[in-house]
């Protein structure tokens, strides 16, 4: 059995050493194509709150390169993975949601209140073509910024996969391909989660099965019980 999964595979991927692990064999490749935007301010704020891993990446870069000065904010991640390399950059994360946007953002309310102070301004450094999900979810309650860091566009013409299972860890990626091929006979598809679910379902794939936990793990946990 093989499974496709619709990002660049790194060294330590969960994703490649759970299905290995399996016999499957594992291929990657983004359907995204990912550049820096260059900023030379960060918007005062008590919150900075990344989405994703990329987001975390393209910040920090071009902090570094422009030798900016980070305001005093507190750091929030959607999630786990999110929240990891986060603190790879900033030495600890001040909250770590659930992974998706709905339950990330009642925790964050919650997290708020037991604050017991008033929270100001929340920054999210995001792509230029962000679903904005978390911050669309939380803007009634809060002061809510997206703060453009970097582009994302889609892959003009991505080659056909012919995997077993093709999973899919965003929106825009399931759009750049479907908008493109058709899901073969006996492919079957997983999504890292609500969003894409919602994304695959709009472009026509019904039968889509989504990951327990939104990471690499949760996909290729999803991927095994497809066998």
């Amino acid at each position: 059995m093989t499974a496709f999964i619709s990002r660049a595979l790194l060294p330590d991927s969960d994703f490649r050493s759970v299905l290995r692990a399996n016999g499957w064999g594992v291929f990657g490749q983004s359907f995204v194509m990912l550049s820096a935007i260059p900023f030379s301010k960060i918007p005062a704020c008590d919150w900075l709150f990344f989405s994703s891993q990329n987001a975390v990446r393209f910040f920090f870069q071009n902090v570094d390169a422009q030798q900016l000065v980070i305001p005093e904010a507190h750091w929030a991640a959607l999630g786990v993975s999110t929240g990891r390399v986060l603190e790879e950059f900033t030495g600890r994360v001040d909250f770590v949601g659930t992974g998706e946007p709905k339950g990330t953002s009642q925790l964050f309310r919650r997290h708020c209140a037991h604050l017991k102070q008033e929270v100001g301004p929340i920054i999210f450094p995001a792509a230029r073509r962000s679903r904005q999900s978390v911050m669309t979810l939380l803007q009634l309650d809060f002061q809510c910024t997206h703060f453009e860091i970097y582009d994302n566009q889609p892959v003009p013409n991505p080659p056909q996969r012919t995997e077993n299972v093709l999973a899919f860890t965003s929106p825009m990626n399931a759009d750049a391909y479907f908008s493109r091929h058709r899901l073969l006979p006996q492919q079957r598809v997983v999504a890292i989660g609500g969003t894409t679910d919602r994304m695959l379902q709009h472009l026509g794939i019904a039968e889509v099965t989504i990951a327990a936990e939104p990471n690499e793990r949760g996909l290729a946990e999803a991927v095994l019980t497809l066998a």
